[in-house]
């Protein structure tokens, strides 16, 4: 089956930490949604989620996880090695935790120069943020508009509108750096960014997720192979 038939592996990695007013599991439920949305246009099988990351800032708080980057990185070699001696050809990594993203980048381009394998390490949020500025007016943060609309969309009793409170959000200033955040939703600028818990628009955002991350991997798995890469 693999690699004669399937060659292509999604592996979705996150982190559990506090959300706002969407649950601890949030970086992790996002992700594992898109890799099942996408598998089939990709032809891809998905990997068990690699559910626990590097957690800074947002530590301290109840239900906080955090990996060493040390640890996580060997941690994630391993899986990644593993992957490449199960002959997969192409791995997808799709990150739903901003505290992972340069230990990652760093993890594909060694993980892709030692194995020769093709990997490409996926953050939706950034992927996706101008069509979501296109969509809501703004591009959301930490527990923002967008990423409790997915959640929300995803399962609706993970997002708890009744548990919300507009203190909760901590907008970033240059200049500052706190630990841990004073606050449990983080945004960018004042006044934008709150989650509206309107879950029509919830998930008619998801497919757009779904669709904008579905495409840019299809086109990057067919300019590989395009190249025979």
């Amino acid at each position: 089956m693999v690699p004669a038939e399937i060659d292509t592996v999604l592996l979705p990695v996150g982190t559990v930490e506090a959300h706002g007013s969407a649950c601890l599991g949030t970086d992790n439920l996002i992700p594992e949604a898109i890799a099942e949305s996408i598998a089939g246009r990709l032809n891809a099988l998905i990997a068990p989620t690699i559910s626990y990351g590097i957690t800074k800032s947002l530590y301290r708080y109840p239900g906080g996880f955090t990996i060493k980057p040390e640890t996580f990185r060997l941690y994630i070699r391993d899986v990644l090695d593993s992957l490449a001696n199960s002959s997969f050809k192409n791995v997808f990594i799709l990150n739903g935790h901003g505290g992972n993203n340069t230990d990652l980048k760093t993890l594909a381009y060694e993980f892709h120069r030692d194995r020769k394998v093709n990997i490409a390490v996926l953050h939706w949020w950034q992927l996706c943020a101008d069509m979501t500025r296109e969509f809501f007016g703004h591009v959301g943060g930490h527990a923002g508009t967008d990423e409790t609309a997915m959640v929300q969309a995803i399962d609706p009793e993970q997002a708890y509108e009744q548990m919300h409170d507009d203190d909760l959000a901590y907008y970033f200033r240059p200049g500052a750096d706190v630990y841990p955040v004073p606050g449990t939703i983080l945004l960018y600028q004042e006044g934008e960014g709150l989650p509206n818990f309107d879950l029509e628009r919830a998930r008619q955002y998801r497919e757009k997720v779904f669709q904008c991350v579905g495409e840019f991997a299809e086109s990057v798995l067919a300019r590989w192979r395009k190249f025979d890469l």
